[in-house]
């Protein structure tokens, strides 16, 4: 099996609301070398307002945006889901992709009705290279070296500065395929200087080899990272989630166990969402970074030996009545999201599209526009008609009839317009404000013409 990198470019931060402007993705064979490349830009939705930080780092114009040349989005995602199905069986990587990129993807699937899942389907693995960054630097500093931030005096794992630190080209910090090809390197690097790390890294991409690890294993390191600081625990598996099978709890082996032991249910619960964390949670499908006791930095035992820590774990799992209250804390402290009115928010609202709503999606995309919107008909989830007809305007709006056309343009209006500040979306009255904030540190005169471009397309929006 071969790999496939990719990378998003995007017009902010919100996977929800935002959208992806730039993809590039290249194709791999087993050595990391380079046997296929993709790439696609699109148009801005007339339903996102794009974030001014965004663009300035990215560097991106708003006339490029605009330009009706340009593929829709909708065009641009039928051309990856194309390419992606081309390139199965592969193993997908990214540079912090299972957190951002892979949501960003979701969503887009989703809003252009195709099967929300592909990198971690059957067919396919995931893995998530920046994950293996912190745990190479971490292990293997001889390898890979992690930067010091001179402001935070941590380490940085940004990818242009690991790039920068290990002598890897990257002319073009946040463009998709410069950031897709500085992390091929970084992989062929880590694969050349640490075969072990890298063989671990594609052994648990895949969720059944994570799951048989964590049950056979009473003690074993788990990679996390919370307040900036790459940090390792040696763990052992309690449980899993009663409602959700991808995730796992892990109990810190280094916490005072005893004292835990004498605690109740709401005494547990309040200590673990303290830090330091003595509970993590682990999803098993998201390829998490695992080690066995004996491969752990001596400073990451606290004192304990790894027979030590082995017995400790046997112990916790062996005590019913201990592990019963520790899964009780943990899921009670789970957080519960409310539903949301926002379409964009219901991608794992239950129930789950059912294989009839599947089948009629895939004809969906097969017929020619004049026969959409009675295909949209027969959807029976009201998540996918209302996305089914909002793609028919986006594309199609003459396939409408007046009145429903002037409603959905009337509703795109409102929403980008909207001055309330608790919209979940970038308003163009809060564009407005990012921009005057960052005009005082904006000075490169490329830079400050085209965030002036940028403020003249908002306010035009705006009053228009």
């Amino acid at each position: 099996m071969g790999f496939v990198v990719y990378d998003v470019e995007t017009s902010g931060l919100n996977p929800r609301f935002d959208q992806i402007l730039q993809f590039a993705a290249v194709r791999t064979d087993a050595e990391l070398n380079i046997i296929d490349r993709f790439e696609a830009r699109c148009r801005l939705q007339p339903s996102v307002v794009p974030s001014p930080e965004a663009l300035h780092i990215t560097r991106t114009s708003i006339e490029s945006l605009v330009d009706p040349l340009r593929s829709s989005h909708y065009e641009m995602v039928c051309a990856i889901q194309a390419c992606f199905s081309s390139w199965t069986p592969s193993m997908y990587l990214g540079f912090n992709s299972i957190k951002f990129d892979e949501e960003f993807l979701r969503q887009a699937f989703y809003q252009c009705l195709f099967p929300l899942y592909h990198t971690n389907t059957p067919n396919n693995c995931r893995g998530d290279v920046l994950k293996l960054a912190r745990a190479t630097a971490t292990l293997r500093p001889d390898v890979l070296i992690a930067p010091v931030d001179p402001e935070t005096g941590r380490r940085s794992f940004r990818l242009a500065d690991i790039a920068r630190a290990n002598g890897i080209d990257h002319p073009n910090s946040h463009d998709a395929m410069s950031d897709v090809e500085a992390t091929v390197a970084i992989c062929r690097r880590i694969r050349e200087g640490a075969d072990d790390l890298w063989s671990s890294f594609q052994r648990f991409a895949a969720k059944a080899k994570v799951i048989d690890f964590i049950r056979e294993e009473d003690a074993f390191g788990l990679f996390d990272y919370r307040a900036g600081d790459q940090e390792v625990h040696p763990v052992t598996m309690i449980g899993a989630h009663p409602e959700n099978d991808n995730l796992r709890y892990c109990l810190n082996l280094t916490a005072d166990l005893d004292a835990l032991r004498q605690m109740d249910v709401e005494e547990i619960g309040e200590l673990i969402t303290q830090d330091p964390h003595v509970i993590h949670r682990l999803k098993v499908n998201a390829s998490p970074l695992l080690c066995c006791v004996w491969e752990l930095p001596a400073g990451d035992l606290a004192l304990n030996t790894e027979d030590d820590l082995v017995r400790s774990g046997g112990l916790v799992r062996s005590d019913e009545g201990f592990v019963e209250r520790l899964m009780a804390a943990a899921v009670k402290t789970e957080r519960v999201y409310p539903p949301s009115p926002h379409i964009e928010q219901q991608l794992y609202d239950q129930p789950w599209f059912t294989n009839d709503d599947k089948a009629v999606c895939r004809r969906f995309h097969q017929v020619p526009w004049e026969k959409r919107l009675a295909i949209a008909g027969e959807l029976q989830d009201p998540r996918l008609r209302r996305l089914a007809t909002r793609l028919i305007y986006m594309e199609r709006p003459e396939m409408l009839a007046l009145d429903t056309r002037a409603a959905w343009a009337a509703r795109i209006d409102a929403r980008v317009k909207d001055a309330d500040s608790d919209a979940p979306w970038l308003t163009l009255p809060k564009a407005l404000e990012k921009l005057d904030a960052m005009a005082h540190d904006i000075a490169a005169e490329e830079d400050v013409r085209r965030l002036a471009d940028l403020s003249s397309y908002l306010q035009q929006r705006l009053l228009s």
